[in-house]
This record gives C-alpha cells, structure tokens and sequence, in this order.
C-alpha cells in the first residue's frame, strides 16, 4: 500500500476502511462539525446545577423565631427567607458536610462564639426524628436520604386521603452543649480546688462567659492524668466511623 493509500485509510471497530477523495471531505466536515457542538465542562456543569436546584425541595429551618430555607425554593411566598444551603449538592453529600454548611451559615449570621461548644441539633417533628450534629452515624447518610422517606411517607398520607398532612419539611434548629467541651470544662475542674458543689451549667458565650479564677487555679492538683479532648480531633474521628 502506498503512502497516500494509507493516509486515504482510517479504522472503524479495528477494520481499515478505504477513503475515496469525497469521503475523507465529508468525514473532516463531520469532525468539526462534532467539536463544535461538543459542550465544554463548565457548560455541563451548569446544566446539571441547575437541573439539581429544580428537583430541591422545600425545606424550612426554624431558629430564634426566624425563618430560613434550607435551600434555594420555587416558592414566591417565600423568597424574602434567607437561604442556608446555596450548594445545591449539598443535598446528597455526606450528613457531616450538610452540617458544617448550617453552622458556618449560623455563625456568619449569629456570631462563631454563640456556637463554639455548642452541637447543632435538628428536630424534624413530622417524622419524629432529631439529627445531632455530631452523630458518628453522620458520615453514612445524605439529607437526601432522610427527605426521601418523608417524601414516600407523605405520598402514601395524600393517597390515603389522611388529615394534617404536612406541605413541606420543617425542622426546627436548636443547640446543646458538646460532649467534648462539657468534658474539658470538668477536666478544668479537677486542676482546681473544685467539689461537685462546683458543677454548674457550662455556658461560653457573650452573654455568659467563663470566668476562672486564677486565685483558686491549681491549689489542689489532682494527681491522676487526665485526658484533655480536642474538638476538632473529636468531631475528625468519629467521621471516619
């Protein structure tokens, strides 16, 4: 085969296919024709973010008597309410980064310091269930996962004909003080001079914050080592559960 036969030669599926002149034209003009309509990465991007904004439902958060959305709705009568989660694929990403979205969303809105010991718990009545933020379990589920059996649940309802079915999910956020920094807070007490009588509701914020007094610091130290915890190491292990 001679030089310019080959070139007239392309592979479809393995097997070589002769070209004749207006043949190798056509396929040309079909190659550029195919980039040109390709869709670039960012386009698909795009599409696809707006095809997941469109299948987001609504979903209401209650905290302080005011109301927030947890993400973008279609809902005129509610498009004044600030919107918690502007991630659409925040929706069915692990519980743990779901969360994290709502606390830095509370903290820019509320004050960091409000929340710095403080757990995020969120009550869904509807179902009767209370996601806590640091829940090991986080890691294994979507809210995506938790909105689809409200979802069946309420089908089932509508078909049903059953009264006071719910128009939407509602949660109602609130906090608690963490595991790991209520347990510091009493390691803090055994470096002192400290008795149970000293064992008061541990609050760190601006209204009430925590006040140790250097006088009574270390004047009965207690012999046994005990164990200091970190927040973000605490909250880093049980995601890897």
């Amino acid at each position: 085969m001679s030089e310019e036969e080959a070139h007239k030669t392309v592979e479809v599926d393995d097997v070589g296919v002769q070209l004749d002149e207006g043949d190798e034209e056509d396929l040309l003009e079909y190659d550029d024709e195919l980039v040109e309509e390709q869709p670039s990465d960012a386009r698909i991007r795009n599409v696809a973010e707006t095809l997941m904004k469109s299948e987001l439902p609504k979903v209401t958060v209650e905290y302080k008597d005011t109301t927030f959305l947890l993400f973008t709705s279609d809902d005129k009568n509610e498009s004044n309410n600030p919107i918690i989660c502007e991630n659409a694929a925040l929706y069915q990403r692990p519980m743990g980064e779901f969360m994290e979205s709502i606390r830095k969303f509370m903290g820019n809105r509320f004050g960091r310091l409000a929340f710095a010991t403080k757990e995020l718990v969120l009550q869904l009545k509807s179902l009767d269930l209370t996601l806590f933020e640091d829940n090991v379990y986080n890691n294994h589920i979507s809210f995506s996962d938790v909105y689809t059996i409200f979802k069946i649940l309420k089908e089932r309802s509508e078909s049903n004909f059953e009264t006071d079915i719910p128009t939407h999910l509602a949660i109602e956020l609130s906090t608690r003080p963490r595991f790991v920094s209520r347990y510091n807070a009493l390691v803090e007490l055994t470096e002192s001079s400290a008795t149970l009588k000293n064992i008061k509701p541990f609050s760190n914020d601006e209204t009430h914050p925590l006040i140790v007094d250097d006088n009574d610091q270390y004047t009965h130290q207690n012999t046994s080592e005990v164990i200091v915890m970190d927040i973000d190491d605490d909250v880093g292990e049980d995601s890897e559960d």
